[in-house]
């Protein structure tokens, strides 16, 4: 199946339309990627519908919504997010795709509790409200998923001006066994590689993924 690329604010608004209808209690969603991007006017169109979704039970009241309105679980074209089991992929007939993370992304980042401060009442509609979040962790978030047309996001994003600081201390906030610093690190530099940007913070990750390392190796 040709899947449908969402071409603007009005393909959101009835996808996200279509979950609410379906809904029987209520439930809070935070837009990341591509969507969040569109309504932050970053860029016109995207694949999928990405949503984080707190609490697992909030998270299988959406699906149950999706799965009534005609949606069907599928297989995600990259499987790196459904290895690490955090995702469920809904698509419809059409080919419009929503996937939704519940908890956390690909197990490295969460919602917390700065997110969520940072975060907009995108709308709310009967029983579903949507928050999207800032275009700093919109930056974080693409910095762990991988997926194809992370880098050419986190670039636009960047062109249009980022609060590196806020970036930096989130990443620093979240990091934990998974060492997030160097993830981010490894992205930047692809980010400067590939696309000449250069961020002002790539060394501080740098310098702290070091130190992390050099004590595990104690």
């Amino acid at each position: 199946m040709t899947k449908k690329r969402l071409s603007g604010r009005n393909d959101l608004e009835r996808a996200l339309q279509r979950i609410d209808d379906s809904l029987t209690r209520s439930v809070t969603a935070y837009l990341i990627g591509g969507c969040a991007m569109m309504l932050y006017n970053a860029k016109t169109s995207t694949k999928d519908v990405d949503l984080v979704i707190l609490l697992p039970q909030d998270a299988k009241s959406v699906i149950e919504a999706l799965s009534k309105d005609g949606f069907k679980s599928a297989r995600p074209e990259d499987d790196t997010c459904r290895r690490a089991g955090a995702t469920t992929v809904m698509e419809d007939e059409k080919g419009i795709r929503i996937d939704i993370f519940v908890e956390s992304v690909c197990r490295k980042l969460r919602i917390s509790k700065s997110m969520a401060k940072r975060s907009k009442l995108h709308a709310r509609y009967k029983k579903l409200e949507v928050r999207l979040v800032s275009p700093e962790d919109i930056f974080l978030f693409k910095s762990v998923t991988e997926r194809a047309g992370d880098l050419d996001d986190m670039a636009l994003l960047s062109e249009r001006g980022l609060d590196w600081n806020v970036i930096l201390e989130e990443c620093i906030r979240q990091s934990g066994e998974v060492i997030l610093e160097s993830y981010l690190a490894v992205r930047l530099q692809e980010l400067e590689d590939e696309k000449g940007i250069i961020s002002p913070i790539r060394k501080n990750l740098e310098d702290i993924t070091e130190r992390k390392l050099s004590s595990m190796r104690r």
